[in-house]
Parts: C-alpha cells; structure tokens; sequence
C-alpha cells in the first residue's frame, strides 16, 4: 500500500511540474462567449458580441480547412496590391463628412501599403507566439484529466482526497490559460480587418471622383483591397474557431468533468468500488470529448503555426520590396510568381490540412481504447470484491 501511494503522489506531481511554460494573463477582452456543451456528437451554440455560430463536434468540424488557406493566400495578395501600387502613388479622398478611423497618412497610398504589411508582420507573431500558449494549455488538459481518473480508479480514500482537489485545480487552471490566451490575437486581428474595411470605403469614393486616367488603376486598386479584406476576414474566422473551439474545451472541463467529481466526492464520496466505477462511467464519455476537443484545438494551431512560418512570416517581412519595382517588366516577373506563389502554396497548405485532419481522425479508437481502461479495472475489482 505503501509503494502504491508514493507511486500515484508521484504520478500527479509530475504531471502538474511537467507544465511550467510561462503565462501572462491578459484582461479586459471585448469579446465574451458563452457556450453549451452536450454529447460527443452534438453542436454547440456559441454567441460572441458580434457573430452567433455554430462550433460543430471535432468529428466533423472541418471548415479550419478551408479558412487556414487565407493565411498564405492574404500575403500574396498584399504583394500583387504593392506591385499595382509601385507604378505611381495615390491619395484618397473621404467621403463627405467621414472621418478617418484607422489609416494612417490617406495621401499616400504607398504609405498606407507599408504601414498594412507591418501590422500584418505584428499579427502574425502575436498569433505565432500565443498558439505556442494555446498548445501548451491544450496538451495539459489531457494528462491532468487520466490523473484524476487514476487517482479516483485507484487511491486509497485518504490519498484521494488530499490529491484529487489537487489535479482539478490544474486541468481548470490549463483550460482556462487556454481560453484565455487566444483572446489578445483574435482581437487584433479583428482590429487590422477595420483597416482593410476602411481601405475599402476610401478607394470606393477616390474612385468615384477619378479622373479618366486614374480610373483603370483605382478599379484595379480597390480589387485587391476587396479581396485582401474578404481573405483577412477568413483569417478572422479562423481565429474566431480556435477561441471557439477553447472556450467548448473549457466550459466542458467544469460542467462535465470537475463539478460532477466535486459534487459526487461532496455528497457520497469514492467509498465503494460501485460508487468509483458508477462515477468513472460518467466521467469517461465526457473526458473522451475533452481529449478529442482540446487535440483537434492542438492540431489546428499546430498546422496554421506551420504553414504561417512557412509561407506567410518571411514573406510578409519582404512584401515592401514590391513598392519599390521600377519598370513594367519587372512589375510583370513579380505578378507572375506572386500569382503561381498563389496557387502552388495553396495546394500544399490544403493538402497539409487534410492530411493533418485525417491524423486526427485516426486517433479516435485509440482514444476510446485508453479510456475504456480507467472503467475496466476498476470493474473488475468490483467483481472480484462481490465473489
């Protein structure tokens, strides 16, 4: 009995030390989520403060897909805008009685482009730098929840009550670190799509008081301008997802798993092998859920870290070479490859992706299996007890 305590204090304590990466928290968020968890295969309905959406089971959540294709494609964009913008600058005129809220310096187009880009470079090493968080958070979530469920399969009532309190502490403290720390890069990112709305707006009314010649290069102008915002809003609702997606984790590591532990420890205790396997036999479907919610939030940041390092951070670092292109031809060899960088980044990116969700897929047998182990042994044991 003795071996046996000092192997499970072991097991949870270094479980909880294995986790020391650094987390600042940041308050004062603009957006709030609530969300209802329910079974591994229903959805959740989540209302922010400006979107109501629908965050689908992981089994089926595959529009991240879709929407990590922007990433690259947004830079190459950006790139083709500077290489228009190259031939000769421009500034915008307002409408009547609008006042400017987001860009800076509306004489020169030129400047605006350069101010874009580094504000693009800032995003992306927020986002870079916050999924390395979001990561840790979501590969804690896991482990502290089997340590609970080891503890509550098999230590002894004065361990467990002493160790349990103890793990759930730490898979709140993970999930809420995890909730948390997405919030800083969505909010910025939402913030740069008002500058590309107002980029918008601006070119719209240039354009409608263009001379003739101007009018060919503003059309062209407020094109990429439209279609920068429609990527960068993508990207947005990328990093909307993976909030979500954080958020559904948290919400059900407290409703599914560490309120009913508490409640059931509360009010009738781990006593019997019954009471153990009955309390195991409702934590596991939920802790299943948890596991697969908090690896697909892993996988998704790990596959947009890597395409982003990839193809969008030293990218976005040289984009205002563009600006500077003198001659036709060489505007011409920049279109070109901007537009095959395009295409060729796109079919890697989308291929990564899937490739990256199938691997998710394959690990839910797995997942079930390991589980399952926490019921049967202490199923067993109960069986052995009765004869």
């Amino acid at each position: 009995m003795n071996s046996l305590v000092t192997l499970l204090t072991f097991f949870v304590l270094f479980i909880s030390t294995s986790y020391s990466f650094p987390f600042d928290t940041t308050n004062g968020f603009d957006i709030t989520t609530e969300s209802t968890t329910a079974q591994l295969t229903t959805t959740t309905t989540t209302v922010t403060t400006t979107t109501t959406t629908t965050t689908l089971a992981p089994e089926v959540d595959r529009e991240w897909e879709d929407l990590v294709l922007a990433g690259p494609t947004v830079v190459n964009y950006l790139g083709l805008f500077m290489v228009l913008v190259s031939r000769k600058d421009q500034a915008l005129t307002p409408p009547a009685e609008y006042i400017v809220k987001h860009l800076p310096n509306i004489q020169s187009l030129r400047s605006i482009l350069t101010r874009i880009s580094a504000e693009m470079q800032a995003a992306f090493k927020l986002a870079s730098n916050d999924l390395i968080r979001t990561r840790s958070s979501m590969d804690q979530i896991p482990d502290h929840i089997k340590a609970g469920l080891v503890l509550i399969q098999t230590a002894p009532n004065d361990l467990l009550s002493k160790l349990l309190p103890y793990t759930l502490r730490n898979v709140d403290r993970a999930a809420n670190e995890g909730s948390v720390v997405t919030k800083p890069t969505l909010e910025l990112f939402v913030a740069l799509g008002s500058w590309f709305e107002e980029l918008v707006k601006l070119l719209d009314s240039t354009l409608s008081s263009a001379s003739a010649e101007d009018v060919d290069y503003l059309t062209e102008a407020n094109a990429y301008a439209t279609d920068i915002k429609a990527q960068w809003d993508l990207l947005v609702k990328l990093f909307r997802k993976f909030s979500e997606r954080a958020d559904l984790t948290q919400s059900s590591v407290i409703n599914n798993f560490i309120d009913p532990t508490n409640q059931a420890q509360k009010e009738k205790g781990f006593d019997t092998e019954k009471q153990r396997s009955d309390h195991l036999n409702k934590l596991i479907p939920a802790s299943i859920a948890i596991d697969q919610s908090s690896y697909l939030l892993d996988m998704m940041a790990r596959t947009y870290s890597d395409i982003s390092q990839d193809h969008m951070a030293t990218q976005i670092t040289v984009s205002n070479n563009y600006l500077g292109l003198g001659g036709e031809s060489a505007r011409a060899t920049s279109q070109r490859q901007l537009w095959q960088n395009t295409i060729a980044q796109s079919v890697k990116v989308a291929r990564l992706a899937q490739e990256r969700q199938n691997q998710f897929a394959e690990t839910s047998p797995e997942r079930h299996a390991e589980y399952s182990t926490y019921l049967q042994s202490v199923l067993a044991a109960s069986i052995r007890s009765n004869n």
